[in-house]
C-alpha cells in the first residue's frame, strides 16, 4: 500500500533556558542544506527533479506554492506558507514558489547540490502558464 503524501509537516517544540532556546526543526539523511533569500515578487523553482526531494523551512516571509503532480490530469495545489512552516516536495513533482514578502528560508535536500549534480536532476517546466497559478499570483500582487 501506497504511503499517501503528506506536504505539510510540523517542527519540534522549543527548549528555553537561561542561555536562550532551541528547535529540532527536521530529522532526516540529507546530503544537503541551503540557506536562501528571495524578493518579494520573485519566483524560484519552475521545476520538478527526477530523484531529489526537499523539505523546506521558512524562517521569515511568506510564499505561494505551487505543486502538481505529473501525472496527466493531476490538478495545481496552492498553498500560502509562512514564517515557521516546513513543508515537503518529492520527486517528480512540478514545483514552484512565488515571494509575497522578502522570504529567507532552509532547503534541506536528499541529494547533493553542486551545479552538475542538481542541473543533472532537474526538469524545467513553466507553471506559470497554468490558469490557477496565473489567476493566484495576480490575486496576491500587491
Amino acid at each position: 500500500m501506497k504511503k499517501k503524501f503528506k506536504f505539510k509537516h510540523k517542527t519540534g517544540k522549543s527548549f528555553k533556558d537561561l542561555r536562550g532556546w532551541l528547535k529540532k526543526i527536521l530529522d532526516g539523511n540529507f546530503s544537503s542544506c541551503i540557506e536562501v533569500y528571495s524578493k518579494k515578487g520573485t519566483t524560484r523553482a519552475n521545476h520538478y527533479h527526477k530523484k531529489d526531494k526537499h523539505f523546506i523551512y521558512i524562517i521569515s516571509g511568506e510564499i505561494l506554492y505551487f505543486y502538481k503532480d505529473r501525472k496527466k490530469g493531476s490538478k495545481v495545489h496552492i498553498k500560502k506558507m509562512k514564517k515557521g512552516d516546513l513543508f515537503f516536495t518529492p520527486a517528480m513533482q512540478e514545483h514552484m514558489a512565488y515571494f509575497l514578502k522578502h522570504t529567507h528560508f532552509l532547503a534541506f535536500s536528499t541529494r547533493k547540490r553542486t551545479k552538475f549534480d542538481y542541473e543533472k536532476d532537474l526538469i524545467r517546466v513553466n507553471m506559470k502558464r497554468y490558469p490557477d497559478v496565473k489567476k493566484a499570483i495576480l490575486k496576491n500582487r500587491k
